[in-house]
């Protein structure tokens, strides 16, 4: 009895006593900022960000913050993923902390110098003005990876001699590995390269790449491996200039004969095309062409857009005499007086299954058609050059507008031969028009007159 008694007393005692103070737990946070050097070239949205002690995962907003609040003081270790990068094989460095008790810190979370990767990508010595590409290659359509085959990458180094301007062709090329991954060391990073991927034997369409001077780039590559399944892509889109639709303008696949042209709005839609990476082209008389290196996939497909800058218009300096008509109905007469050069009609064209305009001046006395970068082509006079060449370019006209040259990319004539009226060669400088006569240039003139040009 008296043992429970006892025990009573002492229950209400404790009771009545206060409770003792309990401490606080003094909570952090840590918030940061995750920047790739390797794909993004900045703030990497939708990035993963794992805090690995607690095993907390957030993801990066379109700024490329995250933020992980509530935290106790203690050591942490943070890690972040991309699919971007892991496609790649590349794993960002973790980067371990100390967060004290109650404080708000701030990190920033990236991807080491573009020289650091390249050097562990790439040993040995880096030449100047080169970079790496890197990438999978995987099959269109199932993403199933390419594990045999080859990705190459051409280009020509242009320089001077005592003998004119000298091209030399390069090339380098790397296999898939386990995984479909790729790697291109060298590649130059001032000039466009063409790409090709070669599977069982058979290239690939011709792919147009820059690497606009940096020296890593990302660049996945999808191909088709079963031909039987090839034109089930779809391209849709939308040609522009000074930002309005820009009607009558050619949307060329390359590598194929498949061209689109833009309606009114400058909108386009082309159907039953090859899927897997191609390079797309618009181009139109007097504008610039462009190019995209985009993903063809099967319906609805994706939709592009191409701005075309207007290029400055060389008109003929000298007025047109009597005696000698300019323009298209200038062609029909010089043609049937033949007073020089060589004449071609849109009727020939069809009848010979001309596939692209160039293909016209294969053939024909002193004229040379040589290839150059990516499907364009250099056409050369073998009977005007000076110095140590006897070849030298023609000067292109397209219904009055003057076509300029790239030095180092050729020739890109922006017509189909469905569209011509009329084509003329003069290689001497008696027999073009006095109009398209430039003073000091033998190389000759080529004229295009076309079904919609000036007449």
């Amino acid at each position: 009895m008296r043992s429970a008694s006892f025990l009573r007393v002492l229950a209400a005692l404790l009771a009545a006593m206060p409770a003792a103070a309990q401490t606080p737990v003094v909570k952090g946070s840590i918030r940061g900022l995750v920047f790739d050097s390797l794909v993004a070239s900045g703030p990497l949205n939708g990035a993963t960000v794992e805090l690995l002690e607690l095993g907390r995962v957030v993801t990066t907003d379109s700024r490329g913050t995250f933020r992980f609040d509530s935290l106790p003081g203690g050591r942490y270790t943070l890690s972040f993923s991309h699919p971007s990068l892991a496609s790649s094989g590349f794993t960002p460095p973790d980067r371990s902390f100390d967060l004290t008790a109650g404080l708000d810190i701030v990190v920033t979370l990236a991807t080491p110098s573009a020289n650091t990767i390249y050097a562990r990508l790439c040993p040995g010595v880096r030449d100047k003005g080169t970079g790496v590409l890197i990438g999978t290659l995987s099959e269109a359509g199932s993403g199933k990876p390419i594990t045999a085959g080859e990705v190459r990458g051409e280009w020509n180094e242009t320089s001077f001699s005592r003998t004119g301007l000298v091209r030399r062709a390069r090339i380098i090329r790397a296999g898939p590995d386990s995984v479909g991954r790729y790697r291109l060391c060298g590649m130059p990073t001032d000039v466009p390269v063409l790409l090709r991927v070669l599977i069982a034997g058979i290239n690939g369409p011709p792919l147009e790449l820059k690497m606009d001077d940096r020296a890593i780039l990302v660049r996945h590559l999808t191909a088709i491996t079963d031909t039987a399944k090839a034109g089930k892509a779809q391209l849709t889109g939308r040609v522009t200039a000074n930002g309005r639709g820009l009607a009558e303008a050619q949307i060329l696949v390359l590598g194929t004969d498949r061209v689109g042209r833009s309606g009114p709005d400058g909108v386009f839609t082309m159907s039953d095309l090859p899927a897997g990476s191609h390079t797309i082209e618009a181009r139109a008389i007097g504008y610039a062409r462009r190019r995209q290196l985009i993903d063809l996939k099967a319906p609805p497909g994706d939709n592009v857009g191409f701005e075309l800058a207007r290029l400055p218009v060389e008109l003929p300096e000298l007025k047109v005499s009597a005696a000698q008509s300019a323009g298209l109905n200038g062609f029909d007469e010089r043609r049937r007086l033949n007073n020089g050069g060589h004449f071609i009609t849109g009727e020939e064209l069809t009848r010979r299954g001309t596939i692209r305009v160039e293909d016209a001046f294969k053939g024909l006395p002193g004229v040379k058609v040589a290839s150059a970068g990516l499907n364009d082509y250099y056409i050369l006079s073998t009977r005007g050059g000076s110095g140590f060449s006897s070849e030298c370019e023609f000067t292109v006209f397209i219904d009055d507008v003057r076509i300029p040259l790239d030095p180092e990319n050729g020739l890109g004539i922006p017509v189909v031969p469905q569209d011509v009226r009329g084509i003329e060669v003069h290689q001497g400088p008696g027999s073009a028009p006095i109009q398209y006569q430039a003073s000091g240039n033998n190389c000759g003139v080529i004229l295009i007159w076309t079904k919609r040009g000036r007449r």
